[in-house]
């Protein structure tokens, strides 16, 4: 990522032109910092986002959901784009999610420069800023949109974020979604002295434990789970599994995040 000041201003430029000159990576000078190896983040300048879309459509469906915590909803237009957001606000390192961030210019195999909206935009604590384009990957064979990421990456990309990405059900799975939902449900009613008793609890605990019996121990399974995903959500407490597509159950077993 560029520290230098960059233009808000995205130029047109066309296949042709960017044959005859050098593209902006190649006349990048890397700074101290990154020829030591230190990974840097620089604060980004949005550009002007906030697509509209329909409430109503016969191709697919409308989500409207507020952020948690305010009153600011953002409209989604499939139920995994929905279920991707939820999983990054339940996620403690990530700041904000935007929905339908764009216009970002790209340039297509013939020289024509299209348009390309990302679904979701992400902020996270450390000032990274991602893009996602949200689909199912049976919804891309035509490659399209990798076609698009690819050719935002090369020329367009620092004048937006520092990442560009593809979220597909192979990288966020309903487990992951499963556990986000059950995180922001817990949030909303967290006591400190519950997460607090339960934690001594487990960390007391030399084996991993069965979830149900750790609230049953606890003495109140209603609050020993809300206690319990807080837990989980704050990184805290972990659930122990080799298989990470597996969903979160009152047997499954939990313990104490190692600290290392």
């Amino acid at each position: 990522m560029n520290a230098r000041p960059i233009s808000r201003i995205l130029t047109r430029v066309t296949a042709a032109a960017l044959r005859r000159r050098p593209t902006e990576a190649r006349k990048y000078k890397p700074s101290i910092e990154e020829l030591l190896g230190l990974t840097l983040y620089f604060d980004v300048v949005p550009a002007p986002a906030g697509r509209k879309v329909a409430l109503k459509s016969n191709a697919s469906c409308r989500i409207l959901m507020c952020a948690p915590g305010t009153n600011q909803y953002l409209v989604f237009e499939s139920l995994f784009e929905r279920d991707c957001a939820i999983v990054f606000w339940a996620m403690k390192n990530v700041r904000s999610v935007e929905a339908q961030y764009g216009p970002i210019e790209w340039i297509d195999a013939d020289g024509v420069i299209r348009e390309h909206w990302a679904d979701l935009r992400v902020v996270y604590d450390n000032g990274e800023v991602v893009l996602y384009s949200v689909r199912p990957a049976d919804r891309d064979k035509r490659g399209r949109l990798k076609a698009a990421v690819k050719s935002i990456r090369n020329h367009a990309l620092k004048y937006h974020a520092h990442r560009i990405e593809i979220l597909t059900e192979k990288v966020v799975s309903k487990a992951d979604i499963y556990r986000a939902r059950e995180i922001l449900s817990a949030r909303r009613l967290k006591s400190s002295p519950d997460c607090e008793r339960l934690l001594d609890l487990l960390k007391k605990k030399t084996a991993p434990v069965r979830a149900f019996e750790l609230v049953d121990e606890f003495g109140c399974e209603g609050s020993g789970m809300i206690a319990l995903w807080n837990l989980i959500g704050d990184g805290l407490a972990e659930h122990v599994t080799n298989d990470k597509s597996l969903t979160f159950e009152p047997v499954s077993f939990v313990r104490a995040r190692r600290i290392n």
